[in-house]
């Protein structure tokens, strides 16, 4: 989107309330840029603020000024709005292109007028029926291509239109909300509404989203309108200015059927932007597992047939058996993804996007039906397709892909076999595996809208110019502040969950993040205590690991989980004989458990301790010869023990096999102490070409170790030299 500096001033100020520093900012943007009629209606705002603060002044006390400072700050949000999009429009060539259509456009711009004509598109429809044959096609074309185009006008219309006021908002509702107009114009203009309201946010456009949504019956329409109002939904904005509209968001969070509709929104969003990485599980993992045991390859050149296994079948007889459950296996993966909400078609059909069909921006978001003028021909031809029909029908894509795949087919339809023609016709081609268990439900609905809007925002050419709601955790509603405190804020720490299962872990400390004190129950805090140990996500200076493991044993003092994180973060702080204390506690729990047996004993190094450490390594190194991490930390106690040959041997074999860098650091700083320094300097030299680190950490990682041996100054000093 294009932006202005100065038009972000006044945001920034409006943001904070601050009424007389937004109007100066807006002044100053509008002798730049705008014309005579935006003046206008700033000197008015300025004009009803100078007669307040002069009431005021007087003192006068008005019950209702906190209400008339709102409606100040929500008119000057309007200036500063319309004149972002007019910026916008003026500094990008294909908003001003469709800006110019639209004012070269022949319609009757009221909606009434609208209302008028989708009712009449209905009743024609209607009569078409009643039209002789050879008449009825013609007339039906003529009919959906009118229709189309006055669709796809409305709907660049509204998703440039500025600022509503209120009767707008009303007459667009009856629009919606009519059952005498189709669904899929509903559906069309309610997306219509969604963008517009993601590019400049409108608190009018935004109640109507959430109006249909309340009050439609329509399913596809109201699944919209939620996903609408919730990705249009502006966290900053809305809880500055609009403080009575968040008490009716409120309200409607307390109906606990609409927190569990959020939830599964939120789930499906999630599944949804992992398209991209879904794709290259099926790429890289199952696609060459199908292909391999099918008799073909990937190669750079594309997909090959290999040679029959015939020879493979008299060495290895079971060998075809092995491949068809290898096969089976693969298909039954991908169909369980798909199953678990994975967009598995993205990869596929993200490469028919470029067909001109999906130049007009308006073709993204129609719902799939046959009669479609950019697809009306290809789908006459396959009118008898029983196959096809049922693809198209009820085929598990979402909308912009049943297009996509009508438009590749037809590319493809004068080449297919005969008698692969006639079994398709005949509906012998079975599509059953591939169909969806319930399309009609809530949950399927909207998940294919999700997956046409996720097409969109990454696919359509133009995107740049548009607010994009699955970037930068834009999609993570449930870590927007105006969510907090609410009913919904109960199902927070289950979605923290489900992010961490599926490797979201910054996005999972957003959510708990936005927690508030009631809900931080015994698996809050071990949530937050996981992601802070393991550094994803920071929760300021006050919550620490070690702060929330303490929480956490508070609420269930046994808890063997909990006690081991405790321990963990005492450690990290390095307060070696409190995590000591706490390691000896979980070995009463466990007394024979390598992980906490190993922790000690390095809490015995850190403390010199070295004899006490060497007592548990040397029986842990002899049950598990081969465990590295044992000879990790036998090797760097007898190091700061001083027994450099037996160190050294353990560093060898620890060199020989797959390395840490830490190895060669370590090994580094036992030769230096054992007096060979040419070795060390070459251990070191391979650490910080491995790690990139600055030499000086060589000597700060382990000064006092150094100092402790007796390395002076000036050695440490030769070293860096050596370095």
């Amino acid at each position: 989107m294009t932006e202005n500096r100065a038009l972000d001033v006044v945001y920034d100020w409006l943001l904070k309330r601050n009424l007389s520093e937004a109007l100066n900012a807006m002044e100053g943007y509008l002798a730049s840029y705008s014309g005579p009629s935006d003046a206008d209606r700033l000197y008015s705002i300025k004009a009803d603020f100078h007669l307040m603060s002069d009431y005021w002044k007087r003192g006068f006390r008005d019950p209702q000024l906190p209400v008339l400072y709102d409606s100040l700050l929500h008119r000057l949000y309007v200036i500063y709005a319309n004149a972002a999009l007019s910026y916008s429009i003026k500094h990008s060539t294909y908003l001003t292109a469709v800006n110019d259509r639209l004012s070269l456009a022949t319609h009757d711009w009221t909606v009434q007028v609208l209302k008028e004509a989708l009712e009449a598109y209905v009743a024609d429809g209607a009569m078409l029926a009643l039209e002789p044959e050879h008449t009825q096609a013609e007339k039906k074309k003529a009919l959906h291509q009118r229709h189309h185009q006055l669709i796809a006008d409305w709907f660049d219309r509204l998703w440039l239109s500025a600022i509503w006021r209120d009767s707008q908002a009303s007459a667009m509702e009856e629009i919606l909300l009519s059952p005498t107009i189709d669904s899929n114009d509903q559906q069309v203009l309610t997306s219509a509404v969604m963008l517009a309201t993601l590019n400049h946010f409108d608190i009018v456009k935004f109640k109507v989203l959430l109006t249909v949504y309340r009050q439609s019956t329509d399913t596809a329409v109201r699944q919209r309108a939620l996903v609408g109002w919730v990705l249009a939904l502006q966290d900053d904005i809305f809880l500055s200015l609009y403080g009575e509209e968040r008490k009716e968001l409120e309200e409607l969070l307390a109906d606990k059927a609409v927190c569990q509709e959020l939830v599964q929104l939120q789930h499906q969003i999630i599944l949804c932007i992992n398209a991209e990485k879904d794709n290259q599980t099926i790429q890289q993992e199952i696609m060459p597992d199908l292909l391999k045991n099918n008799g073909f390859r990937v190669t750079r050149n594309g997909i090959e047939e290999v040679e029959d296994h015939s020879l493979d079948d008299i060495l290895h007889p079971d060998a075809e058996e092995r491949r068809m459950e290898q096969v089976e296996e693969s298909f039954l993966r991908m169909q369980e993804m798909q199953k678990q909400g994975s967009d598995i078609y993205f990869g596929g059909f993200s490469q028919m996007k470029r067909y001109d069909f999906f130049r007009e921006i308006c073709n993204w978001f129609v719902p799939f039906y046959p009669d479609h003028p950019g697809i009306a021909d290809v789908a006459s031809k396959l009118k008898n397709n029983a196959f096809m029909k049922s693809l198209m029908q009820a085929g598990p894509f979402c909308h912009s892909d049943k297009y996509s795949f009508l438009l590749a087919f037809n590319q493809v339809i004068n080449h297919i076999p005969k008698n692969l023609w006639e079994m398709m016709e005949r509906g012998e081609a079975s599509v059953s595996e591939v169909m969806p268990e319930d399309s009609q439900s809530d949950a399927y609905i909207r998940r294919i809208y999700l997956q046409d809007l996720y097409r969109f925002f990454r696919l359509y050419p133009y995107r740049s110019e548009f607010s994009r709601p699955f970037e930068d955790c834009q999609y993570l509603f449930m870590a927007k502040k105006v969510f907090s405190r609410t009913h919904i804020e109960a199902y927070f720490n289950d979605m923290a969950a489900f992010l961490i299962k599926q490797k979201r872990l910054h996005e999972a400390g957003m959510v708990l993040e936005n927690c508030g004190e009631a809900r931080c129950d015994f698996r809050h805090y071990m949530m937050c205590g996981y992601l802070l140990q393991h550094r994803y996500y920071d929760f300021g200076p006050e919550k620490d690991a070690l702060y929330c493991y303490q929480q956490a044993l508070a609420l269930e003092p046994e808890n063997e989980k909990a006690q081991q994180g405790y321990a963990r973060a005492l450690f990290d702080q390095e307060r070696y004989q409190e995590a000591l204390e706490a390691y000896d506690k979980l070995l009463t729990i466990q007394p024979e458990k390598k992980h906490y047996l190993l922790n000690r004993a390095v809490c015995l190094t850190n403390l010199g301790r070295y004899a006490d450490a060497l007592k548990d390594l040397y029986r842990l190194n002899f049950e598990s010869a081969d465990d590295k991490n044992v000879n990790r930390v036998l090797a760097w106690t007898l190091t700061c023990d001083g027994k450099y040959e037996q160190a050294e041997k353990i560093y060898a074999q620890l060199l020989t096999g797959r390395s840490l860098p830490e190895d060669l650091l370590n090994n580094g700083y036992c030769l230096w102490l054992g007096g060979h320094v040419d070795e060390a300097a070459d251990c070191f030299h391979r650490y910080l070409k491995e790690t990139r680190e600055p030499k000086t950490f060589i000597i700060e990682n382990e000064l006092a170790l150094l100092r402790e041996k007796g390395i002076t100054e000036p050695e440490m000093q030769m070293m860096l030299y050596m370095l």
